[in-house]
């Protein structure tokens, strides 16, 4: 069904697609409810379309060692979601805002922990040198888009709940190059795949 490379140009036909929203601000919250944004790193090496995934540092109190996108808890001076995500991208990863061009604002994405997430996808200036921001992020990694967008290399599965809780699903991708790409992160890389499979389908 995919050919390699992509046989689309990701960032216009994501322009056309996403719906633009760069200048939204946060929406009120419910109570309970904390605003983050993270940036969704769409790069283009060669041919190959990738995105960049991060994985957490281990000692962090929260989703230490997981594999996640750069981003975070809003700060008050944050006017929204595209904010966020490229000060925490600058924070994170070291890269510059001049160097991301934003394509567009996902659906918010509420996780078990009481957040709700707003996922930025940019187009991340390639070649660019990274700087980690060692006590949050441990190393980086890029899967290509082609390999993600593939039906079969995701899954719903069963998850550990607390005591008293009903059983939580989670979204899983097969694991790449030994990494698992699950959860919030996983939800947020298919809601962005489903857009991108409209280019076969369109």
């Amino acid at each position: 069904m995919y050919s390699h490379p992509l046989m689309i140009d990701i960032e216009s036909f994501l322009s056309d697609r996403l719906p633009f929203k760069l200048h939204l601000s946060f929406p009120p919250l419910e109570p309970g409810i904390k605003s983050s944004a993270v940036l969704v790193p769409l790069l283009k090496e060669g041919t190959i379309w990738k995105i960049l995934f991060t994985v957490r540092s281990d000692h962090l109190a929260d989703h230490g060692g997981q594999i996640a996108f750069p981003g975070g808890r809003t700060d008050p001076g944050d006017a929204g979601p595209l904010q966020t995500a490229l000060r925490e991208a600058r924070e994170e990863i070291g890269v510059p805002s001049e160097e991301i061009r934003p394509a567009g604002i996902l659906d918010p994405i509420d996780t078990h922990t009481g957040f709700r997430i707003w996922p930025v996808v940019g187009i991340l200036r390639w070649p660019q040198q990274l700087t980690l921001s060692l006590p949050e992020v441990r190393e980086v990694f890029f899967v290509p888009v082609e390999w993600l967008m593939r039906p079969d290399n995701s899954s719903w599965r069963p998850v550990d709940s607390p005591a008293g809780h009903p059983q939580r699903q989670a979204l899983f991708f097969h694991p790449f190059q030994g990494r698992i790409i699950w959860g919030a992160t996983a939800a947020i890389t298919l809601q962005l795949m489903e857009i991108l499979r409209e280019g076969w389908t369109a």
